[in-house]
């Protein structure tokens, strides 16, 4: 069937009756907007509505079907030729409708699926965000605030030193009391001079010591606080070890660098899981263990290590950390002494570790 040909056929038959498109729709219970599409060939309409129409018309259902007006002698022929026309344009009618039911139903399927996606992310979006601590510019742009110094050991008389275990550095703080701050029994053992307006405490510890394997350790329980949305079992220590490996990060002064370039890591709905925790363990270990720092310089030369201008509310803390054999020493002083650049050089070169 040629719907344009019975639109425009239409058309003529209710000008001939002088009827309008919206006299027509009413008296067939449709809208003008019907009419229209039949006649400019865009739809055909319902089954249900060929004899009405025909009738309104003064037309049969052949010539209707065939858009012309047929002679007698050759209505057997334009009947057969209906009737072809008309189961074709049938099964072509079905077959678009399975088409359009089919790409219908793969629609509804794919926008369940994204749905079901987004939401799901939409859930550990929430569940591993940290919400953005204030100090986030304050402990960047200290830590970028980096310069690097070469330290060259050197020996001292025997009796200038102060030994703690397998530490020596130059007793610069002899008249000061000392005492043993933590105990032995303790994975971290601190000395403490104390004099009258500064002081210092020296750090001996073993390898839980060092930021990265304080970070990966089995026992790190702030993941666990009540306030946190992880812990350590669903986000274990192999799991933070191979974040560090991932990162090549090797020890405190790379640790440092890493925060330095990326904290505060922000997720997105398009990370996997994995990522979400690895970035949520990340922010809030720096929010906790790392301070608001001044300055962050690499030691070099004799030594590998790092020291830090910490910012205190009424004095300047020096925290100097030597790395050997992923065992940290060192100490932390308020002594004014060592707010002078070349001191503080000259003390670090008396440092022994045996």
């Amino acid at each position: 069937m040629n719907q344009e040909k019975i639109g425009k056929f239409i058309a003529e038959l209710r000008k001939e009756k002088k009827l309008t498109q919206e006299e027509l729709a009413n008296k067939l219970g449709i809208t003008k907007n019907a009419v229209s599409k039949w006649e400019r060939g865009l739809s055909m309409m319902d089954v249900s509505l060929f004899k009405p129409v025909c009738e309104i018309l003064e037309v049969t259902i052949v010539e209707l079907l065939n858009g012309e007006r047929i002679k007698q002698d050759d209505m057997k022929i334009k009947v057969d030729d209906t009737i072809r026309n008309t189961i074709e344009y049938t099964n072509k009618k079905i077959k678009n409708n399975k088409v359009k039911n089919i790409l219908l139903t793969i629609l509804i399927i794919a926008i369940l699926c994204i749905g079901t996606f987004f939401g799901y992310k939409f859930v550990l979006l929430n569940k591993y965000t940290l919400e953005k601590p204030n100090n986030v510019e304050e402990i960047v742009k200290g830590l970028k605030n980096q310069k690097e110094i070469k330290i060259n050991k050197r020996t001292i008389l025997e009796d200038e030193y102060f030994t703690i275990e397998n530490f020596k550095i130059r007793n610069d703080f002899k008249d000061c009391e000392i005492t043993n701050t933590v105990g032995e029994d303790m994975a971290i053992r601190s000395y403490t001079y104390k004099c009258d307006d500064s002081g210092m405490t020296i750090g001996i510890g073993n390898d839980s010591l060092t930021l990265n394997n304080a970070f990966a350790a089995e026992d790190v329980t702030f993941f666990a606080d009540e306030n946190s949305k992880i812990n350590p079992t669903a986000f274990n220590s192999a799991d933070r070890k191979f974040f560090l490996l991932k990162n090549d990060i090797n020890n405190e002064v790379d640790f440092y660098k890493y925060i330095a370039d990326n904290y505060y890591k922000e997720n997105n709905i398009f990370m996997d899981k994995r990522t979400m925790m690895e970035n949520y363990a990340f922010n809030l270990f720096v929010s906790i263990a790392i301070p608001r720092v001044d300055e962050f310089i690499i030691i070099k030369g004799d030594y590998t290590g790092y020291i830090i201008k910490l910012i205190n509310e009424d004095k300047q803390l020096t925290q100097v950390t030597i790395i050997r054999d992923d065992k940290s020493y060192g100490f932390i002083t308020n002594d004014p002494r060592l707010k002078d650049e070349d001191y503080l050089i000259d003390l670090i070169g008396t440092i022994e570790i045996r």
